[in-house]
């Protein structure tokens, strides 16, 4: 399968039964802050909190009968395991999902609540990937991957439809990147629309894989310290995101953790908005200059689920 303006608009008449079509707000104060205008995209407001029922609808909703009736198995480090969960029970398919052993408690206990087979295995999301793909090969199932998988990709992509419908004036998006599968879903549906409009991706310092990737040329390891940004950690992307995010992106930079953590208190402080890490680097690239202030700037807010805990202390 291609991943294209059609297939996106496609992805978005599966899904659009099943999620929010969450808004595009402005925000007045960190408009005045930064001296330009900023719009957020609301996906901290989307079922399951975060953005990532999407590609799991979008791909559990288009598997063959017998694949559906077999079962499926993801990896996650939280958020797409919720919303494969959530996609799993809108169609009736037993689903395993595997989190590593250091998976936020936040998005441990919205998993607990799904009835799905919970498993905890490995020290990162690389290794509980290994471990999804063996119990895969032994049960038979179907494997819904968190980002190379153009289904996902295509599904995460709706979201940019909706940035572009509310805000035709966007003149900056700014994603958050993991493996990928997101910037490069909404850099194509974005750049289809309107060539001009400039993407930026963002990761953490601590995690660093895409940025790892594109200044080598080709996948690469890279290593993952303690990082707010939990969600976007992982050791390597893949070369299906390499190489749309080489084709769709305009940049990805790397954003400090004081930064994230500084810019989850600033998100709560201005729009009482509770935004975990993953989604703050957006704002963190903000903060640090990495964006460039010319016409509307738009952050997508991928996510809210953050542990209690965690915000008190960042607060």
């Amino acid at each position: 399968m291609s991943i294209s303006l059609e297939t996106i608009q496609r992805a978005r008449a599966c899904i659009e039964p099943h999620v929010y079509r969450t808004p595009v707000t402005h925000s007045r104060a960190l408009s005045r802050r930064f001296n330009c205008e900023v719009f957020l995209k609301l996906e901290n407001w989307q079922k399951t909190g975060s953005f990532k029922v999407r590609g799991a609808l979008n791909k559990i909703l288009t598997l063959a009968e017998d694949e559906s009736r077999r079962g499926i198995i993801t990896a996650s480090a939280g958020n797409h395991g919720l919303g494969v969960a959530y996609a799993a029970t809108v169609c009736g398919i037993a689903a395993t999902i595997v989190v590593p052993e250091n998976v936020s408690e936040a998005k441990h206990n919205a998993l607990a609540n799904y009835d799905v087979q919970l498993l905890c295995k490995g020290g990162d999301y690389d290794e509980a990937e290994e471990y999804a793909c063996e119990l895969q090969v032994q049960g038979g199932l179907a494997f819904v991957h968190a980002f190379d998988d153009p289904d996902v990709i295509c599904g995460q992509g709706t979201l940019a439809l909706e940035v572009l419908e509310d805000l035709p004036k966007a003149a900056t998006v700014v994603v958050p990147v993991g493996g990928g599968g997101l910037i490069c879903g909404v850099g194509c549906a974005i750049k289809a629309i309107e060539p001009t409009v400039n993407i930026l991706g963002v990761q953490s310092e601590a995690s660093p894989a895409m940025v790892a990737a594109l200044r080598a040329g080709h996948v690469v390891e890279s290593p993952i310290a303690e990082t707010l940004a939990d969600g976007l950690a992982g050791r390597f992307v893949c070369e299906r995101t390499l190489a749309l995010t080489r084709k769709y992106v305009d940049e990805v930079v790397l954003v400090p953790e004081n930064a994230i953590a500084a810019a989850v208190a600033e998100m709560f402080a201005a729009e009482d908005f509770v935004i975990e890490g993953s989604a703050a680097v957006t704002l963190a690239a903000l903060s640090s200059s990495k964006v460039d202030f010319t016409g509307p700037v738009v952050l997508v807010l991928t996510g809210r689920n953050l542990a209690g805990d965690v915000l008190k202390r960042i607060l």
